[in-house]
């Protein structure tokens, strides 16, 4: 795999995750319920949560409604 394509595939694994987040804060603003993500990676449940924590610092209250939940097999 080349440079290139590793950065073309970071981008778009970004973009995946940031459509998301947005969509569960969304959700969570639109209906006032907490909303559960399931990720199967501790990895990736960090990285949302450093997202929505980001979130909710920059004022959006809604992402403190967003839980995340991992299911790894060990």
């Amino acid at each position: 795999m080349t440079f290139k394509q590793i950065k073309t595939k970071a981008k778009r694994d970004a973009v995946t995750w940031t459509m998301y987040v947005m969509e569960a804060v969304g959700r969570a603003k639109r209906t006032g319920h907490i909303i559960t993500l399931h990720v199967g990676k501790e990895q990736s449940a960090m990285i949302l949560q450093d997202a929505l924590l980001s979130l909710a610092m920059s004022g959006e209250d809604a992402a403190w409604n967003v839980q995340i939940q991992t299911h790894t097999v060990h």
